[in-house]
C-alpha cells in the first residue's frame, strides 16, 4: 500500500481553504419574520369567528432594496413572511377600523424575526 505525503504547509492551505468554504456557504443572505396581531377589543377566539385579517406590508427602504413582501394573518392573527432578503425594512400592519403600526427594522442573514403586535381601534 502506498501512502500520500502531503507537506504541513499545504494540508494547512487545503483545510483553511475548507473551512472558508463551509462558512461561505454557510450564510444565505436571508432571513424571515413571522409574527401575532391581536386587536385590543377582540379575544384570540373572536378573532376567528369574525374573521378579522390584518395586512402585513414589508418593504425595502435603502437605495438598493425596494422589494415589497406582504402577507395577511390567518385567523388566528398568524402571519409569516419567507425568505426575505437582508436589509433595512419599513413593516406596517394595518386593518380595516385599526390604527396602523408602522416601524423601521433591519432583518440579519439566517436570521428569524418574531413580532406581536396589538392594533389600536380607531376613534
Amino acid at each position: 500500500m502506498t501512502s500520500i505525503r502531503i507537506k504541513p504547509k499545504l494540508a494547512f492551505i487545503l483545510m483553511l481553504a475548507s473551512v472558508c468554504c463551509a462558512l461561505a456557504s454557510a450564510q444565505s443572505g436571508r432571513g424571515s419574520m413571522h409574527g401575532y396581531v391581536g386587536f385590543e377589543d377582540l379575544s384570540y377566539l373572536e378573532v376567528a369567528e369574525k374573521k378579522v385579517h390584518a395586512s402585513i406590508e414589508l418593504r425595502g427602504n435603502t437605495e438598493f432594496n425596494h422589494e415589497v413582501y406582504t402577507a395577511k394573518t390567518d385567523e388566528h392573527g398568524s402571519y409569516d413572511l419567507k425568505s426575505v432578503p437582508m436589509g433595512q425594512y419599513l413593516l406596517k400592519i394595518s386593518s380595516p377600523g385599526y390604527r396602523s403600526y408602522q416601524t423601521e427594522l433591519y432583518i440579519p442573514s439566517d436570521f428569524n424575526c418574531s413580532l406581536a403586535v396589538m392594533l389600536k381601534k380607531e376613534k
